[in-house]
């Protein structure tokens, strides 16, 4: 398990190394990536902004971001059995100003075999900060996961997006794109889908 917390690119990018070696050194059943912080759609691709990028136009997205599409190359080389990848990152671009054509939130993408991709939002629309430390998408993932023992990947964030809706007023809809055919579990147990959630913010760290 490897976590970073506001990593400038260079940390993210050997970190993205390590991290793709450590899928590759074993017989490795899943692996799973997941970033809470700003993101970007340029031209259609999706990219995760580092602490300290200084971004003054839409043409240095490659030389201050890391594109989505490194991730999901590097774990699809791996040969994981399942991946996961989870983009709480559908913020309001930070750099809207400098762009000359601004693209709200993420872009879809088409996830590669045996892969799963989890958005905060549905493509194209802008999620909830919240109140608390965390955004109203990490809080109810997080919950549905500890509340779902034994449940399947696809219970759990079906869970999550229930509990989003209802802390939203309906007004963030999360969104997956699979290719996964096997079942995943995070947690083992008894099987049973999560609980629904109260809408309440909590105080728990990333």
């Amino acid at each position: 398990v490897t976590r970073l917390t506001d990593a400038d690119q260079t940390t993210m990018k050997r970190a993205l190394l390590e991290f793709g070696r450590a899928l590759r050194a074993g017989d490795v059943d899943a692996g799973l990536f997941f970033y809470a912080g700003h993101g970007v759609q340029v031209k259609g691709e999706n990219y995760l902004v580092p602490v300290n990028a200084r971004i003054d136009s839409e043409d240095e997205i490659d030389l201050e971001g890391i594109n989505v599409n490194d991730f999901l190359q590097v774990m699809n080389s791996a040969n994981s059995k399942i991946n996961i990848v989870i983009l709480d990152a559908c913020r309001n671009n930070p750099f809207a100003r400098s762009f000359r054509a601004v693209s709200r939130g993420l872009a879809p993408v088409d996830a590669p075999k045996g892969t799963l991709i989890a958005y905060a939002t549905a493509p194209g629309d802008v999620a909830l900060d919240g109140t608390g430390n965390n955004s109203p998408y990490t809080l109810a993932l997080t919950q549905a996961i500890r509340q779902g023992q034994g449940a399947t990947v696809e219970s759990v964030f079906k869970a999550t997006r229930r509990d989003v809706l209802a802390a939203t007023g309906d007004r963030q809809v999360p969104w997956e794109t699979s290719s996964v055919t096997g079942d995943f579990y995070f947690t083992p147990g008894d099987g049973k889908p999560p609980a629904p959630q109260p809408s309440a913010e909590s105080d728990m760290v990333r």
